[in-house]
């Protein structure tokens, strides 16, 4: 294990959150959309997630996706790389809350390198991936809008994990 040859990738961030409440008649029409999961790459920066709309009317309340960490830089020396930014926050809810960011991945090199790579940001639907204090790709997230895990390698390429989609939660009431 070479010390310029480690790297700890950042967690992706989580996507943000809104909640509406909308008064409607039968028949109503809407429109929706998903956002997609932001996906790890190999030795570069991880994807960014999409964005969730939903619109009734002139009204759509959008939730804005993560995104991913920037690419980790190989060092033989003290090194953070840090997490991805949560989503930013999001509009027209009546409840607007910004997504939680990815934490930073750490190298620190003593005789060999050491490090821990950074857990991705949660969301109100999901873990994100964990980070790593073991050389490997990337831990996937977990339920919906949360951010993928960093990577962790000391000689070999590592790929981020995966963030996951967007949810949208459909209430009625009579």
């Amino acid at each position: 294990n070479v010390g310029g040859h480690s790297a700890a990738g950042g967690g992706g961030g989580a996507g943000s959150y809104a909640e509406r409440t909308f008064d409607v008649s039968p028949s109503t029409a809407y429109t929706y959309a998903i956002g997609a999961a932001g996906a790890g790459v190999a030795e570069d920066a991880g994807g960014n997630g999409g964005n969730s709309t939903f619109a009734v009317g002139a009204t759509t309340v959008t939730a804005n996706g993560g995104t991913g960490a920037a690419q980790a830089a190989a060092s033989a020396a003290l090194t953070a790389n840090a997490g991805g930014a949560g989503g930013l926050v999001s509009t027209n809810g009546d409840v607007n809350a910004v997504g939680a960011p990815g934490e930073p991945g750490v190298i620190l090199v003593v005789a060999g390198p050491v490090g821990a790579s950074g857990t991705g940001g949660p969301s109100p639907f999901g873990a994100g991936g964990r980070g790593l204090a073991v050389a490997g790709a990337g831990n996937n997230a977990g339920g919906y809008g949360a951010g993928g895990g960093g990577a962790l390698r000391t000689a070999a390429a590592g790929t981020g994990g995966n963030g996951t989609a967007g949810c949208i939660v459909v209430e009625e009431y009579a």
